[in-house]
């Protein structure tokens, strides 16, 4: 995964549907593609991914161990108005997914002790245009995932701005990786 590592050059991440409802564990794998990486969520094998979906109005939220270094990634829903929020408790990282966007919910999570990873509402940079005339529609969003390195006990947030053009009529598509930023956040000491 090109991704992953700090010396290759990142791609735009591109996650296929999670199957099910969504939220839990997986098992991932990465296809290279000619412009993106696309990431694959399995129930086969072992699970070393969790995902966590969106939803509209409202927060999503998941816990991970941190004791049992079951997982490597952490993916979510693309992002274009949501934020990231994380905290550290009971040996696990809490990692919310808020699609609300005012001052009072993120008065909220500091209240309950958890930390902005990522604000995309704070960020002009999401878009979106549609041309009538081509039916090309082009669109700008932000992809937050994450690695979790036990050996180094650091969960590194990436946040990738991506831009994705669509041909309504030919159905042709091009991912474009706008920029990457990276936000690393140390596991706390036993």
């Amino acid at each position: 995964m090109g991704n992953a590592s700090s010396q290759a050059k990142q791609k735009p991440l591109v996650i296929t549907a999670a199957p099910g409802d969504g939220a839990g564990a997986y098992h991932v794998n990465f296809a290279e593609k000619a412009d993106f990486e696309q990431v694959l969520l399995t129930k086969d094998g072992f699970p070393d991914a969790y995902y966590l979906p969106w939803n509209s109005g409202n927060c999503t939220e998941c816990e991970i161990s941190l004791s049992k270094g079951q997982f490597d990634y952490f993916f979510t829903a693309n992002l274009s108005g949501c934020s990231i929020w994380y905290k550290f408790e009971n040996k696990q990282i809490k990692i919310r997914h808020e699609a609300r966007t005012d001052k009072q919910v993120h008065w909220q999570h500091s209240i309950a002790g958890f930390k902005l990873a990522f604000d995309s509402s704070a960020s002009d940079e999401c878009t979106l245009t549609v041309d009538e005339a081509t039916l090309v529609r082009t669109a700008q969003f932000f992809m937050v995932y994450a690695l979790l390195d036990h050996k180094e006990k650091v969960i590194e947030f990436r946040v990738q701005l991506i831009k994705h053009v669509r041909n309504g009529l030919s159905q042709a598509e091009k991912y474009e990786l706008i920029r990457v930023d990276n936000v690393p956040v140390p596991f706390p000491r036993d």
